[in-house]
């Protein structure tokens, strides 16, 4: 006890110097090492040895002691449970534990090492089966490891100064490695953060196999392995492994064992959690050989509750396991490579849709360029002798009437060839022209129909040129449908005013403004669309074909300009056509 009594001081001034390691070291194998050696140096005690926890086993890491008794116990490999099991049968001194020799729960066979002592008489003797130690805890009661010691100074049982003592070197092991374990979780969620990030940007790449091949570097990368392999499938058949998007930091695995996890990626999406094999389990459920499951392996599945493929990263026996912060974050990378896979069956479906769609709009354009044609040549034979007849006035009302139908079936026919021709791929070979001359124009052919309408026709040009590149025969189509729509809906006594211009941004216009029936909301919507037609039923009463709009929103568009519209039922319309400034 003078022995202890007398190295207090020094005790002290050792413990001083562990506290302030112990917050500013970042190596925990040193720290504990001189916690190890401070008993022993310090306290006397012939033996200090620290045990670190790996899962379940406690792991001998730092041994201050004699070299042969110190190559004895490092590396020794406890199970928690045979701790835990001697907790009930010790008595307990503040964070100590002591376990006499007369209540060992079993003869020490497989101890590594029992000090070559002779029990004493004397009482309160040390005897070399007595046991001391301290649980090394967290702050939030997590065990951490363990610290043992063995042979006393004086060959007592400690008493309460050397425990004191005693406990303040356990708790400085404790806070070291407490410390050290916050630091690793703190730098392995940088880490898992940075390896998120990485897979993220990997996950936006357009390319389903590019977006594999990024998310697998970015894994292999923040995990420091060099085995990664990522399968997905866009069918939906997870079983189709052959079929499948696949990468891998070494290619060629085994098919079998891809369909182990496969197998593996269905059940872990059924618990939620990833799954965890080691080299004993992954030859228990592949089937495979034992030298070709020499890895501990992380497992996760692509996507949620509906399957479509696996991540898989291993780990060689001997590296660290895989942390609960790892399991997440392989889990995290799954569900985000899952959302991928979703987006590409989409993507696939929806180009499957527009090809499909586009086949159908060729094969309907083929349809009405077929049929056009064909009305074409009888339809001319039509009006030509209704013309005829009209010309040798038979007086037969209904030579009239054929002719005038005639005629109406006519344009009908020409707006669907128009239409169709305007759908292939041409040529455009612009030329310079005024577009008050084009307004001019179309104003002077609508006139008379007009005139018999009982309207106003309003002509609104600047005196100086308005020019625009362009087909103009095609851009007097558009001025011509635009200027025959409103003379058409609008009711007697109304007014159509047609006016061009320049605009600051370096274009120009036309713009078509009536007074007629205006267009509904709901309408405006498939305006530009070919054969739509009102939903209003006076508009309906009037012939039309429902093309000459989608005729024009195309040659416009061919011109590299757009048309817009602004309506309100019952108050008019007004049509503009906006197209680039010409060279003129």
């Amino acid at each position: 006890m003078n022995v202890v009594a007398s190295s207090r001081p020094e005790a002290l001034r050792r413990l001083y110097r562990l506290m302030q390691r112990v917050n500013a070291s970042a190596d925990l194998s040193e720290v504990l090492d001189e916690v190890a050696h401070g008993v022993v140096e310090v306290l006397g005690f012939g033996v200090a040895a620290i045990s670190r926890l790996e899962t379940d086993t406690l792991v001998m890491t730092n041994v201050a002691a004699p070299p042969h008794v110190r190559d004895l116990l490092l590396g020794r490999r406890t199970p928690v449970a045979s701790l835990v099991n001697e907790f009930d049968l010790a008595d307990e001194w503040g964070v100590l534990r002591f376990l006499p020799h007369d209540r060992l729960p079993a003869p020490l066979e497989e101890a590594a090492w029992v000090p070559d002592l002779e029990p004493s008489p004397v009482e309160g003797a040390w005897h070399p089966l007595d046991t001391l130690y301290a649980p090394l805890w967290s702050a939030t009661g997590r065990l951490l490891g363990n610290m043992s010691v063995d042979l006393p100074a004086d060959g007592m049982v400690p008493g309460e100064l050397e425990r004191e003592l005693l406990e303040m070197f356990v708790v400085q092991a404790g806070l070291a490695m407490d410390n050290a374990q916050q630091r690793d979780r703190l730098a392995t969620q940088v880490r898992m953060g940075e390896v998120l990030s990485a897979a993220s940007a990997a996950a936006r790449l357009a390319d389903l196999d590019l977006t594999l091949e990024g998310v697998g570097r970015a894994v292999a990368d923040g995990f420091g392995v060099d085995e990664v392999a990522i399968r997905c499938v866009t069918s939906g058949d997870l079983e189709n492994l052959e079929d499948s998007h696949f990468f891998a930091t070494h290619p060629g695995g085994s098919l079998t064992l891809a369909r182990v996890a496969a197998g593996l990626a269905v059940g872990a999406a059924r618990s939620g959690h990833p799954a965890v094999l080691g080299p004993t389990e992954l030859t228990r459920v592949s089937g495979l050989a034992p030298e070709k499951c020499d890895a501990t392996l992380l497992l996760a599945p692509v996507g949620e509750r509906d399957t479509s493929g696996y991540l898989l990263v291993a780990r060689r026996p001997g590296t660290s396991t895989w942390s609960e912060l790892e399991q997440e974050t392989v889990g995290e990378i799954g569900r985000l490579l899952g959302r991928v896979v979703l987006d590409a069956r989409v993507l696939e479906r929806e180009r499957h849709l527009v090809g499909e769609l586009r086949e159908l709009d060729r094969y309907r354009g083929e349809l009405i360029a077929t049929i056009s044609h064909e009305l074409k040549t009888p339809l001319s034979s039509i009006v030509g002798h209704a013309e005829l007849l009209t010309d040798l006035e038979t007086g037969i009302g209904s030579v009239e009437a054929i002719a005038r139908n005639a005629r109406r079936l006519d344009r009908l026919v020409q707006n669907l060839l128009d239409y169709s021709a305007l759908q292939e791929s041409r040529v455009h070979v612009p030329r310079p022209v005024d577009l008050r001359v084009l307004a001019a124009a179309s104003v002077e052919l609508i006139a008379v129909q007009a005139e018999r309408g009982g309207l106003v026709l309003n002509l609104d040009v600047p005196s100086e040129t308005v020019p625009v590149d362009a087909d103009p025969d095609e851009l007097g189509t558009v001025v011509d449908n635009l200027l025959g729509n409103a003379v058409k809906y609008t009711p007697r006594g109304g007014e159509v005013t047609v006016g061009v211009g320049s605009d600051d941004a370096g274009g120009v216009w036309l713009e078509c403004t009536d007074t007629g029936l205006g267009i509904s909301a709901a309408d405006q919507v498939h305006l530009f669309s070919a054969f739509h037609r009102s939903t209003n039923p006076e508009a309906l009463s009037l012939p039309g074909s429902g093309l000459g709009l989608a005729i024009s929103r195309r040659i416009v568009h061919l011109h590299g300009g757009r048309i817009v519209v602004r309506s309100d039922l019952g108050v008019g319309s007004t049509f503009r056509v906006c197209l680039p400034r010409g060279r003129g």
